[in-house]
């Protein structure tokens, strides 16, 4: 039979291969013949320099799932010396990585070696391992003939994370060639022990080791680093400028106050300090320009005001512009209060945004003003500046914005009056639903459900046959926020209102509440003229997630209207169980694509619907193929079935989602 094997495994048609592969299953099952398991193994090993992946990857399944490592290690390592087979020195790899740790002992033995490719090999698989039982030879590594050998021992050494090997790294750092050195100074960084920052600083020195230097520095550093790496802000090299900005700025990030960090950028630069930083923060790298822009913040100089003005009308960076900014008033305060009056809305707009993060108590009149500015913008940020002030005295001045022509400007205010709730008259602020105005009596509505006033839930009702549907909108949102028996009783009544779109809101709001009392309304709603307001209903009862609903939702699978009936098998979908699973499987054979691909999708959390999730994989189209994949990923299934559909797959996406089910999948 053997030979037989091995015969076949020589056959140009890739099935007879696999297949001389797949006869060795099991046929050593039992057998204790040392001499048999050895001759399978090594027709196993042969496979594994097959052309076909699928070859190689069936040979790579049966011997780890038969073999113990030991009787074939040699010979799986033995792969990594055959140099016109990439192949097979690939499946060697991989195999190895699969094995993992279990592999460490028999790697650590190979690497006294000759072949330079094999220990470079071996050093990049025991690196992915992180296993501290190849140190030894990692270490042993770091002096090898060859400078592949020592940077890859060198970079794996790093992202270890060893601690042990500190003395080591620094030692080449400080003596080795730059080939190693380079390395040597990031892996560092990545281990993060102080003990480095001596050597890192000395590496400084040489010009080539600058960059590695600075950017591990950045890992380990403190304030005192960074007045060492300061200096470098304005070295020759560009690239050096840069990378000690991005350090300085990751110190920060690590935990040196900003304070530290700008007294270290004004021991080398003193007063030309904003100057020095106000250049990086015009650079064309977006990443330099957001450290140098935050730093400039750090120096809290209103000399950099302009600057910051100049560049919040950069989209990209305003934000930052704007947290630079906030760090500089709220120290100095006083210095936003002329620019609120410049001409130029951009810039009253950011300077608003500015001041009411910094919430100085000093810029309070100035806001009082900016609720008239003639830009909508200016008038919100002003409301929500005298929030975060959180002085009342600003409440009646905000109410006044409650009316205004801007919706974002109405809901600025409701927000803001929200924030300020403890001083609010919330007798006075209730007659808001009585108002001749509708938008007040809307915003009023709004706010009611913001500040949690459970006592306004009769106005509220009262409210529901509002003439105006925006009022009656709010009335819902409201409603739905206050999350009562009360409250939901009066969504239930307004399931009957004559607007579509407020039974809708209603029937949303019922379905998030977790009411039982919501169930049989939402049902009978399930039979609402309106298209939109069966599907919605259909949401609501998914969302309850009552398997009594399961019989309204199966009526909506015959609905005139497909997005009702796609609502209806999301909804199945979600509450599961049997009907519901019977239900989805009897619309897979709808002529309609888009309930077809959505039935596959609601079956995804069931089980056992493995068979026609693999008829579909075969679709014509490929989106549905890519649904019935999702379905798989909750289904027991072999290999062999997903290797053979991806022979046939030709679209990239589907193909990559089947082949992360071979890899992570319920084989």
């Amino acid at each position: 039979m053997l030979e037989a094997v091995h015969k076949d495994l020589k056959h140009p048609d890739i099935e007879i291969r696999r297949a001389a592969v797949l006869s060795l299953k099991g046929f050593f099952t039992g057998s204790h013949d040392k001499d048999l398991r050895k001759k399978c193994a090594e027709a196993l090993l042969v496979a594994l320099t097959d052309q076909s992946w699928r070859v190689r990857k069936t040979a790579e399944d049966l011997l780890i799932d038969e073999f113990s490592l030991e009787e074939y290690a040699g010979g799986l390592i033995g792969l990594l010396y055959i140099e016109d087979n990439a192949g097979a020195r690939n499946a060697s790899i991989e195999m190895l990585s699969r094995l993992n740790r279990l592999a460490t002992p028999y790697l650590v033995n190979a690497f006294k070696t000759a072949n330079t490719d094999v220990r470079k090999f071996i050093i990049d698989v025991l690196g992915e391992f992180r296993d501290r039982r190849s140190l030894p030879v990692m270490l042993e590594a770091l002096e090898d003939e060859d400078e592949n050998v020592r940077a890859s021992a060198v970079e794996h050494l790093g992202a270890m994370g060893e601690p042990s090997v500190v003395d080591a790294l620094m030692n080449i750092l400080e003596n080795g060639d730059l080939w190693t050195a380079y390395p040597a100074a990031d892996a560092l960084g990545r281990i993060g022990d102080k003990r480095a920052i001596p050597s890192l600083l000395a590496a400084l020195d040489r010009k080539a080791l600058r960059e590695p230097a600075l950017k591990a520095l950045g890992a380990l550093g403190d304030g005192e680093t960074a007045r060492l790496i300061a200096p470098f802000l304005e070295d020759p090299s560009k690239t050096i400028q840069e990378q000690a900005l991005k350090s300085i700025e990751r110190i920060h990030r690590r935990g040196t106050p900003s304070d530290l960090i700008a007294g270290a950028i004004r021991s080398s630069y003193g007063e030309e300090a904003v100057q020095v930083l106000t250049g990086h923060a015009h650079s064309i790298k977006a990443e330099v320009k957001i450290s140098a822009i935050l730093l400039l913040g750090f120096l809290k100089d209103e000399r950099a005001v302009e600057s910051l003005l100049e560049l919040s009308f950069e989209s990209d960076f305003t934000a930052d512009a704007g947290k630079a900014l906030v760090c500089i008033s709220r120290a100095k305060p006083e210095i936003l209060l002329p620019l609120f009056e410049r001409d130029n809305p951009h810039i009253r707009r950011f300077v608003a945004s500015v001041a009411a993060s910094a919430a100085s108590p000093l810029y309070y009149d100035a806001f009082l003003k900016l609720l008239k500015d003639e830009d909508g913008h200016v008038r919100a940020i002003a409301c929500r500046g005298l929030a975060a002030i959180g002085d009342s005295r600003g409440i009646p001045h905000i109410r006044g914005l409650l009316n205004d022509m801007y919706a974002d400007v109405q809901e600025a205010a409701v927000d803001s009056l929200a924030k300020l709730k403890e001083g609010l008259d919330l007798p006075g602020i209730l007659k808001g639903l009585e108002s001749k105005q509708a938008v007040i009596r809307k915003n009023t509505a709004y706010l009611i459900g913001k500040i949690g006033a459970k006592q306004a839930i009769p106005g509220l009702g009262f409210a529901m046959k509002d003439e105006n549907i925006e009022v009656r909108k709010a009335v819902i949102a409201s409603l739905s926020a206050l999350k009562t028996p009360e409250s939901i009783r009066y969504l239930i009544l307004a399931l009957a209102d004559e607007n579509p779109d407020i039974r809708a809101s209603a029937a949303i709001s019922l379905g998030s509440s977790g009411s039982d009392a919501a169930f049989e309304p939402l049902c009978i709603l399930s039979g609402d003229p309106e298209d939109i307001v069966r599907a919605v209903s259909a949401k609501a009862l998914g969302a309850l997630g009552k398997k009594e609903a399961v019989h309204c939702l199966v009526r909506l699978l015959y609905d005139k209207n497909g997005f009702v009936i796609t609502a209806a098998m999301n909804a199945l979908g979600r509450i599961g169980g049997d009907a519901a699973r019977e239900a989805l499987l009897s619309m897979l054979s709808s002529d309609d694509l888009e309930i077809r691909r959505t039935a596959l999708k609601a079956l995804a959390g069931f089980r056992d619907v493995k068979d026609c999730a693999l008829r579909f994989v075969k679709d014509p189209d490929w989106a549905t193929r890519m649904a019935a994949v999702e379905v798989l990923a909750g289904q027991d299934y072999s290999a062999g079935e997903l290797e053979s559909l991806l022979d046939t797959e030709d679209d990239p996406v589907v193909r990559k989602a089947l082949e992360g089910l071979l890899k992570t999948g319920n084989v």
